[in-house]
């Protein structure tokens, strides 16, 4: 038997043990059981979701048989759902799988809404004519739903929710927040305590370049009016005032670095924009707290609070960028970015209980790592406002009068054909083929309201008949990719790391293109 960690061990290094218990703890659900479905769900329960559900009432046709590869010939007149999840659940012991042989239109008309409340995310794969009632609800319950669409070469994917909030989002822009520029007194006092001029040549050289920039950077300033490099000239001035406190700038690797690295030296201490936007949130004012505030306002609140306790400074995430050093003064100058980490997040937590305390909310609302996590990645939040509509009047406008549409291509003309696709699924209980393109575009301006005088880019056209001539959701080629982004995107939503889709996203397979877009 493979333990957990050696099992996910690759994955693990993505999203770490906090991620994969998100992960382990989720429940999926899948709306049709189509051949890209299918896809999506082979790659959530290889990395270990906790459960997954799939509703349709189907039964296997020779049809689902030519395109997905989780239906074998025995299941053909078996229930879709029930033989997909048991195809499924061979990949992965550690995942349950679950099958609903019932109709969407039954489950929403004869079963309480409470039924919803055990999905972290629910996926509809191509056509439901349910479609707006489960937007509705989920809308409302602040469950995330993903509409994915595959026709012929072409794909789209919705991420409809009222909101979607990340604390781990693996920025790669992130910097080191090193403080230089207002080093707390516990670092102030061991760079103080290091005089460059009484040290040993190799004790020089192996003087962590943190402690060269505080005191050169304070230097400067004393000659500077207390202000920092300011423009090209005086940054390359200051990167000649590092190298002259090197006692031989070819051998000292640390000057080297210094000198390399300024970038750091002279990153300003702040607040980002993105972050002050969120302490003006409404979500965060008192008398909108309660008990069914999601913990992440909660933590904002508590970080408005903190960051008027702390100078203005949000909380120190306390890791460090390799530099040349002896170990020991490594080490200590790491324990002291650590010291005031914790010292931070004990500030923080505080905050926290506070506001907790306020609203008659428990304290085992929260954990440590939750709240170690936050602080470490206050800097670089997400939050996103969603959309229930599918397209809207600045979208559409973009489609019809975009200068860049070409007589081959419209990414935009790729997804409207796809809308357009379903509408006529929902109106005339069929598929539409080459034959109907005369009535198909005539459903494509009663749908969105366009004037008949209004002449289409030929793009739009010459895409229509694209769809129209590979009517089919069966290309494995397709579902497999479609199921590889969709995937992606739950795994996301699941681990709450990472940043997800905002909020729209169409593929050309013909061209091999993508874009996206919010709605």
């Amino acid at each position: 038997m493979i333990d957990k960690e050696t099992k996910y061990d690759r994955q693990l290094r993505l999203w770490a043990s906090t991620g994969q218990a998100n992960l382990e703890n989720s429940h999926i659900c899948l709306i049709n059981a189509s051949a890209t479905g299918s896809e999506i769900l082979k790659n959530l329960v290889l990395p270990g979701i906790g459960e997954f559900t799939i509703i349709d009432d189907k039964v296997v046709s020779p049809q689902d048989l030519s395109g997905n590869f989780f239906l074998k010939r025995e299941n053909l007149g078996q229930d879709i759902a029930t033989s997909i999840t048991s195809n499924l659940s061979e990949l992965n012991t550690d995942v349950k799988g679950h099958a609903i042989n019932q109709s969407i239109k039954h489950l929403i008309t004869k079963v309480e809404s409470l039924f919803w409340d055990q999905f972290n995310v629910v996926i509809v794969s191509d056509y439901s004519p349910e479609l707006d009632v489960v937007k509705d609800l989920l809308w409302d319950k602040r469950i995330p739903l993903l509409i994915v669409n595959s026709v012929g070469f072409y794909g789209s994917l919705n991420l409809i929710a009222n909101e979607v909030t990340v604390i781990e989002t693996h920025d790669p822009s992130r910097l080191y927040d090193l403080r230089i520029d207002c080093p707390w007194p516990e670092l102030q006092e061991h760079a103080d305590s290091i005089d460059l001029n009484s040290l040993s040549d190799q004790d020089h050289a192996h003087v962590p370049y943190i402690i060269i920039y505080i005191k050169v950077l304070q230097a400067w300033k004393q000659e500077h009016n207390n202000l920092p490099p300011q423009n090209y000239g005086e940054k390359k001035l200051f990167r000649l005032l590092i190298e002259s406190y090197s006692r031989n700038i070819k051998i000292e690797a640390n000057f080297t670095e210094a000198s390399n690295s300024i970038h750091r030296a002279l990153q300003v201490t702040q607040i980002p924009n993105s972050i002050s936007k969120l302490f003006e949130n409404s979500n965060i004012k008192d008398e909108n707290l309660s008990l069914t505030t999601p913990i992440f306002w909660i933590y904002i609140k508590a970080l408005k609070n903190f960051v008027h306790l702390n100078n203005n400074q949000l909380p120190l995430p306390g890791n460090l960028p390799d530099m040349a050093s002896d170990t020991a003064g490594y080490i200590k100058l790491q324990n002291i970015y650590r010291a005031k980490a914790l010292k931070d997040q004990e500030l923080f937590t505080h905050e926290v209980q506070k506001i907790l305390d306020s609203i008659g909310r428990s304290h085992d609302d929260v954990n440590t790592e939750s709240i170690a996590s936050f602080c470490k990645n206050s800097q670089l939040l997400y939050v996103s406002q969603g959309s229930k509509e599918l397209y809207g009047t600045s979208l559409l406008q973009e489609l019809l009068h975009s200068e860049q549409a070409s007589e081959n291509y419209n990414a935009l003309g790729v997804y409207f054909s796809i809308l357009t696709y379903n509408a006529y699924i929902e109106k005339f209980n069929s598929k539409p083929s080459i034959q109907d393109l005369e009535t198909f575009s005539d459903l494509f301006f009663q749908k969105f309201s366009i004037d008949k005088a209004e002449v289409l880019p030929e793009s739009i056209l010459n895409t229509f008949k694209e769809v129209l001539s590979h009517n089919t959701q069966n290309y494995h080629n397709l579902n497999s990719l479609m199921g590889g982004i969709v995937s992606q995107e739950v795994l996301k939503l699941a681990t709450s790391q990472y940043t997800p889709l905002d909020n729209l996203f169409v593929f050309d397979g013909i061209r091999s293109f993508s874009e996206k877009w919010k709605i």
